[in-house]
């Protein structure tokens, strides 16, 4: 399957003869549904890592792995192969899952080497980087609405992380590699995010199979050179690692590249701060973890940034 080439940015991969019409409320219902997915990958994350023994990069290879079976298996029981074997590759969509690979894999690695705040919010640049550059590169204008609402969502996202109000964590000796994969992980994730709205023509079965095959090669490569102990897993630590597999995998990330064709960058990096807001719930409920005031107020405010824009007129 050869690798197509495309004309510079400023002719977008996203073909308005070819494209789909947009189904903005498909859009918004799989990125509400992506989210929440995505916000329990902490819970499954914990149950299936044995104590002592970081395996965030062997986690995120088997999620992307998982997905992109599945994803096939959809594919051939829909005997939609031929789709496939049809469809002409590009570099977004080849980038697309491999940024996104290498962000859930380096946002991981941050949970160990910094406070969990941080690395979350260092995580949530992506969407702001994504929403800035597809208005540099696609020409995507945003409306007054989604300004004001994905800066009232990264505030909330700041507040509700714990990263006001809260007392300074104790630094490490690694902490300075803990930052900066944690700002890697913003900028493969905003980037993934990104390349979602290219190739807009190509169907999203089509693209989450190539967005989990893409991925799984980035993060193979982390793999190999981390070298992960996976040594100290039981049968219990299996089966959670396999329902982190598929929720936070093949739902979560399946879904989110149907959002990526269906909403505008503005629109979709808005909303996929709701992960914030379960995890956070998910912390209080499973672990015991406390809700501060502000946090209650940051998780507030995340939840009206994200249905504020949906209020305005339709855009194209």
């Amino acid at each position: 399957m050869a690798l197509s080439a495309h004309a510079p940015v400023r002719v977008p991969e996203i073909t308005r003869a070819g494209a789909p019409a947009r189904n903005r409320r498909l859009g918004v219902v799989a990125i509400v549904v992506s989210a929440t997915a995505m916000g329990t990958a902490g819970v499954f994350g914990r149950l299936a890592t044995p104590s002592g023994a970081p395996i965030g990069e062997a986690l995120t290879m088997g999620r992307m792995l998982v997905g992109a079976i599945g994803m096939l298996v959809v594919l051939a029981a829909g005997r939609r192969l031929g789709v496939l074997r049809r469809t002409r590759l590009s570099w977004s969509v080849v980038l697309g899952g491999v940024f996104l690979g290498l962000s859930l894999a380096t946002l991981l690695s941050a949970t160990v080497l910094v406070d969990l705040a941080l690395a979350v919010a260092l995580h949530y640049l992506g969407p702001v980087l994504s929403a800035a550059l597809a208005w540099v590169l696609l020409k995507e204008s945003m409306t007054r609405l989604e300004v004001v609402s994905l800066v009232t969502s990264f505030v909330g996202m700041t507040l509700a992380a714990g990263l006001v109000g809260g007392e300074p964590a104790a630094a490490s000796g690694q902490e300075a590699l803990g930052v900066g994969l944690g700002i890697a992980s913003g900028i493969f994730y905003g980037a993934a995010l990104l390349c979602y709205r290219y190739r807009a023509d190509m169907p999203a079965d089509v693209r989450s199979f190539w967005n989990f095959a893409f991925g799984t090669l980035g993060t193979a490569a982390l793999v190999a050179v981390v070298r992960p102990d996976l040594s100290g897993m039981t049968a219990t630590h299996w089966a959670w690692a396999a329902a982190f597999f598929l929720v936070c995998g093949l739902l979560a990330l399946g879904l989110l590249v149907v959002a990526g064709k269906h909403l505008r960058a503005a629109e979709l990096s808005g909303l996929s701060y709701w992960e914030v807001v379960v995890a956070l719930l998910l912390g209080a409920a499973l672990f015991g973890e406390g809700i501060s005031a502000l946090a209650a107020v940051g998780a507030g405010l995340i939840v009206i940034a994200g249905v504020v824009p949906l209020l305005g007129g339709r855009r194209g």
